[in-house]
């Protein structure tokens, strides 16, 4: 269930981040689309594994 959870944290986040980079364009399948959105859930990932102290920044 924490999995389900931590899923549905990134998927929100990414589609924030997406919706913040692609606005203005016209959205349509594209390479750029498809990068925007593939980047964004990269950085929701990592956004979520620096908050759980796991990340490439973490101290611990």
């Amino acid at each position: 269930m924490p999995e389900d959870k931590e899923r549905g944290a990134i998927l929100i986040a990414a589609c924030i981040i997406a919706a913040i980079r692609l606005r203005g364009e016209e959205i349509k399948p594209s390479p750029k689309v498809k990068h925007a959105i593939y980047e964004s859930v990269q950085l929701a990932t990592m956004v979520l594994r620096e908050l759980k102290g796991h990340g490439p920044f973490s101290t611990s």
